[in-house]
C-alpha cells in the first residue's frame, strides 16, 4: 500500500514543522494536519505503534508512551495520544582514534616472513652443529 511508505515522511514534517522535538500527538491531530481521509488513520497508527516497540531507522523520531483517553463528544470513544521524541543522533565513529588505537597496539617492529625463516634457519644452524657445543641454543 502506497499510503504505509509515506507515513514515516509525514510524521517527520509534522514534527519539524510544529518546531518541538517532543509532544503528544494523535491520529486524527497528524490526519487532518495534511488533510487526508480516514483511510489513513490505520496506518498512521500501526507506524505509531511500531516505532513504540522499536526503532525505525529511516525515521528519527520514536514514541516514548501511549496513552489511553475518553472522549465523551460527540458519543464515547477511547482516543490514544502518543508521546512522539526525537531520536538521539547515532554515535559517529571517528576514523582518526582508531587508526590511533591500532598504531598504538602495533607499534612494535614487525616480524616478516623472511625474519621467521632466518630464525629458523639459525636454529637448524645450532641443531647442526652437535650436542657437544656450547652455542648451541
Amino acid at each position: 500500500m502506497t499510503r504505509n511508505r509515506d507515513v514515516p515522511d509525514l510524521l517527520e514534517r509534522f514534527m519539524e514543522e510544529s518546531g518541538e522535538t517532543q509532544r503528544w500527538v494523535t491520529v486524527n491531530e497528524i490526519r487532518t494536519y495534511f488533510g487526508l481521509d480516514e483511510l489513513f488513520a490505520p496506518a498512521i497508527s500501526g507506524f505509531l505503534r511500531r516505532i513504540y516497540h522499536g526503532p525505525f531507522f529511516s525515521c528519527q523520531y520514536r514514541v516514548e508512551r501511549i496513552e489511553k483517553v475518553t472522549v465523551q463528544k460527540p458519543q464515547c470513544r477511547v482516543i490514544r495520544k502518543y508521546l512522539v521524541t526525537k531520536r538521539p543522533p547515532k554515535r559517529q565513529k571517528n576514523p582518526a582514534d582508531i587508526n590511533n588505537r591500532l598504531i598504538g597496539a602495533h607499534s612494535r617492529e614487525v616480524f616478516s616472513d623472511r625474519d621467521a625463516i632466518e630464525h629458523f634457519d639459525r636454529i637448524l644452524q645450532k641443531k647442526c652443529e652437535g650436542p657437544d657445543d656450547p652455542r648451541r641454543y
